[in-house]
């Protein structure tokens, strides 16, 4: 299927995903979120990619969602998630087996910041701006920005961007753990991209189990999140590339991981 609304660059052992809407600042509608998912299962899939950056095209990263999506009402559109077994719209990023990294040139609102929240890893250049204007239109976020938001910046933090609906800049969000490291807009995908090949290199069922560990164990009691991860570990030396990483560290070189 040809992507009109996302551009892929895939090189392996990476991929870059960039939302192509700039005429609108990259807003996102149903076919951007359809592409989207489309691409990156198939990325997924592949075998041949362990890594995804996505970023915005031009000036923005996203505006946030498309007025063609608000006017089908919120009702709707938790709906047609829901008939894809999703609880919120951009939970097929934060369930990637693989590691998504954003690079957030720009505006990041509403959806736009709702879906670098899902994303593992956050890199902003320093003209990016993040914000929940929900509020001050009566509107609430639906892409998941409530729950994220308050796990990553803490419960305070997240109570203060949504109901004031005034938006921080990338200093900002720095300080607050929403990112972690905010670069010159020149060398912004260059700095993801060297981020997204250091974790390429790294074990890809270590790296996946570990996507898992977090995930799942930050909804559960301590006691039984550190079962799940006893229970990956054993998992985990069950495969090909846990030997590999053994017999690399006592031969003195470096690891080469098939993935299985």
């Amino acid at each position: 299927m040809p992507h009109r609304t996302i551009t892929l660059d895939a090189r392996p052992p990476l991929a870059v995903l960039t939302l192509a809407r700039p005429e609108c600042g990259n807003r996102i509608d149903h076919e951007l979120l359809t592409q989207l998912r489309e691409a990156l299962g198939d990325l997924a899939e592949s075998g041949a990619i362990r890594a995804v950056v996505i970023t915005g095209e031009r000036e923005h990263f996203s505006l946030g969602w498309d007025s063609s999506l608000l006017a089908e009402g919120a009702i709707a559109f938790a709906a047609a998630q829901r008939a894809r077994g999703s609880a919120s719209a951009f939970d097929f990023i934060a369930d990637s087996p693989l590691p998504v990294i954003a690079a957030i040139n720009g505006a990041a609102f509403s959806a736009g910041f709702e879906l670098a929240l899902a994303c593992d890893l956050r890199l902003a250049s320093i003209s990016a701006r993040f914000g929940f204007p929900e509020a001050a239109e009566g509107r609430l976020p639906m892409g998941g920005g409530t729950q994220r938001l308050a796990r990553l910046a803490g419960r305070g933090a997240a109570l203060e961007m949504i109901l004031t609906a005034e938006p921080i800049d990338a200093a900002g969000a720095l300080a607050r753990g929403l990112v972690s490291a905010v670069v010159d807009p020149q060398g912004l995908l260059d700095a993801a991209e060297r981020q997204a090949r250091v974790i390429a290199e790294r074990g890809p069922i270590a790296i996946r189990l570990a996507k898992e560990a977090v995930a799942h164990g930050l909804d559960m009691p301590l006691p039984q999140a550190l079962r799940l991860e006893t229970d990956l570990t054993i998992l985990l030396q069950t495969t090909r590339d846990r030997a590999e990483g053994v017999q690399a560290f006592k031969e003195k070189r470096p690891p080469h991981f098939t993935g299985e």
